[in-house]
């Protein structure tokens, strides 16, 4: 039987862990990179887990203990902190012992898709390393941001979440994974294919649009869309689209009497705040500033 043969999803990692959910997550869309956060009994005995079928991040945040990991080579030891992290990739033989009870913050990426990032970035077979009591407080501010965001929700929610997912995948690449350079890439989009996702854009402005659905109007997979959409505008889908929804903002307060509040519904803004803060980023002025200054 192979390793992948004998894989268990994170969740049922947990399980086996007698982890309990610290915060159940309502039913979604699949997202290439979830996040969960537990609470772990201490487990004195050393036991032996199942690989599992996901690179794992697990961030510390309550109960410093000592932990020892072994990956079938040498045994690690190391005393962990609120804050700190380890990285279990998929696949691997693991077992574990530690000495008290603990909360932990968890990232579980999908092996496959993190190649599909890689390739959007000209890098190919990224493999993880297997890192063991280290901070990494971006990629934990990323994982606090996507757990938030999982359990609020909000206007723009899926691309929102596809927009942080890439970040961390990103960030693995740039700073936790070994790789190799791709051939490079040169794919574009037909000017057809960027009418039709332009097109769709104002037509669903103020809806939730994720980036499969901008990468049916293309009538392209969405790793082949976010590079060929990059590759012939020079943003991200995400960027792009939040340049559009400003821009529309911008339509709105100087032509229209709508209140603030109204015109973040109609653009696509979670709140009035979000378009206070994505505006002033853009423009350099509030709502109401902007409001003012064009009409004199």
């Amino acid at each position: 039987m192979s390793t992948t043969d004998r894989t268990v999803t994170p969740r049922t990692w947990c399980d086996l862990l007698d982890g309990r959910d610290l915060a159940p997550l309502p039913a979604g869309d699949h997202c290439p990179v979830d996040v969960a956060m537990f609470r772990f009994p201490g487990l004195p005995e050393r036991l032996a887990l199942p690989p599992v079928d996901a690179h794992y991040i697990s961030f510390t945040l309550a109960g410093a203990l000592d932990i020892e990991r072994d990956l079938g080579r040498d045994v690690e030891r190391a005393r962990f902190r609120p804050g700190m992290s380890l990285i279990l990739p998929a696949g691997r033989e693991n077992a574990w012992r530690w000495n008290g009870a603990t909360d932990e913050l968890h990232l579980y990426v999908s092996p496959s898709w993190l190649g599909e990032v890689g390739a959007t970035v000209g890098v190919a077979a990224p493999a993880p390393v297997e890192r063991f009591a280290f901070e990494d407080p971006l990629l934990r501010s990323l994982a606090h941001a996507l757990l938030d965001e999982r359990r609020s929700g909000g206007v723009g929610g899926r691309l929102f979440r596809q927009a942080l997912a890439e970040t961390i995948a990103l960030r693995l690449l740039r700073e936790h994974c070994t790789v190799v350079a791709a051939p490079p890439v040169r794919a574009g989009l037909a000017p057809s294919q960027l009418r039709r996702v332009r097109a769709v854009v104002e037509e669903r402005l103020g809806r939730d649009l994720s980036l499969e659905d901008l990468a049916a109007a293309a009538g392209l997979s969405r790793s082949h869309f976010a590079r060929s959409f990059r590759v012939a505008t020079g943003q991200t889908p995400y960027a792009y689209l939040r340049e559009r929804r400003v821009a529309r903002a911008r339509d709105l307060l100087a032509s229209s009497a709508r209140p603030v509040v109204e015109i973040a519904g109609l653009t696509g803004f979670r709140s009035q705040s979000h378009l206070g803060r994505v505006f002033k980023n853009a423009t350099g002025l509030t709502p109401a500033e902007y409001r003012r200054h064009v009409r004199g």
